[in-house]
């Protein structure tokens, strides 16, 4: 089977796309940078080792990090970038660099097909509140420029949705200028939540799970509704998009992924019929701020999306499981 190129396996994300890449019968090659990382790969899909190769790249930012990782690649899928508590200083470029490198050597190196590379719904909405009631699509329209300059004083999260912002405009504008040999698509979930692969243990507990949980214990919601994706299906959209995505695309294709928006009166409703015991001092809050069309990824990558009470199940669930 065809060999995928793999970034970003280290995470949440990533390491759930290695396993529907498996899976599906593809031969992965992961890069990571240390090799205190192989090891635990190595562990965690010790059931596919005949099918697992690894290549360190320290710096993936660098002019040419990717050109010996892509060599015999058909299948590049770029699901690396700097988070918010990464302690990453500059989120802006190194989303950016990370993003152009691979493409870079994509070009350089002939054989690759396709190139899909993991956005989020902020690549394509400007910095700011989204409009009350919008539907937001694929090819939303705004301005997609903004001085990078004042992106210093931004808060931290403001920074890591600029970032995303840039490093999408950067792909639209490398296969505008070079017209590549090979399909781009790019895939923009909402917030990503499920059982994680690299949580081994209570005090791992990070990132957007994170933030569910402690939303779901506390009463300090994270978002005026909740709007969710389940893991699962977004490792699936990427493993979809290898061959799923339609014949030659012209430019770039982008996927949104999303379950229904829902009120944080049904999480909690759900939450307190599901975990009895557990304190749950969340607030009925019935809000709904504005909903996401996925019709584009539920037609041409297959995907149904799971529900917010399969995010919340599985979330909870490991963390109790990992608390005893």
């Amino acid at each position: 089977m065809s060999l995928v190129l793999i970034t970003g396996a280290t995470g949440f994300i990533g390491s759930q796309v290695v396993l529907r890449a498996l899976e599906a019968g593809y031969t992965v090659r992961l890069v990571v940078r240390r090799p205190d990382q192989a090891d635990k790969l190595r562990r965690i899909f010790s059931k596919y080792t005949d099918k697992l190769s690894f290549v360190i790249i320290p710096d993936i930012t660098a002019s040419g990090a990717f050109d010996e990782a892509v060599k015999g690649v058909e299948y590049v899928i770029h699901v690396a970038s700097p988070m918010p508590g990464s302690g990453e200083p500059d989120l802006l470029n190194g989303a950016v660099r990370g993003t152009v490198s691979v493409l870079d050597s994509a070009i350089r190196i002939p054989g690759v097909q396709k190139v899909v590379i993991t956005g989020s719904i902020l690549s394509l909405v400007p910095i700011g509140r989204i409009e009350k009631g919008a539907m937001v699509k694929e090819d939303t329209d705004f301005d997609f420029t903004f001085d990078r300059e004042s992106t210093a004083a931004l808060s931290r999260i403001d920074q890591y949705h600029a970032s995303k912002i840039a490093a999408h405009k950067a792909v639209l504008d490398f296969v505008a200028t070079n017209s590549p040999p090979f399909d781009v698509v790019t895939i923009h979930p909402v917030y990503v939540f499920g059982r994680s692969l690299v949580q081994e243990s209570a005090d791992q507990l990070s990132g957007t799970n994170r933030l569910l949980f402690q939303t779901i214990t506390t009463d300090t919601p994270f978002l005026g509704q909740f709007l969710g994706v389940h893991v699962d299906d977004v490792a699936v959209a990427h493993v979809n998009a290898l061959t799923r995505s339609g014949t030659r695309i012209k430019g770039v294709r982008p996927y949104l992924l999303s379950s229904k928006s829902r009120s944080w009166r049904e999480v909690r409703d759900f939450a307190q019929s599901q975990y009895p015991k557990l304190s749950i001092p969340l607030p009925p809050l019935d809000t709904l701020e504005y909903e996401v069309d996925t019709s584009r990824a539920q037609r041409e990558l297959g995907i149904e999306f799971r529900e917010m009470e399969v995010q919340v199940k599985d979330v909870v669930d490991q963390q109790l499981e990992l608390r005893g």
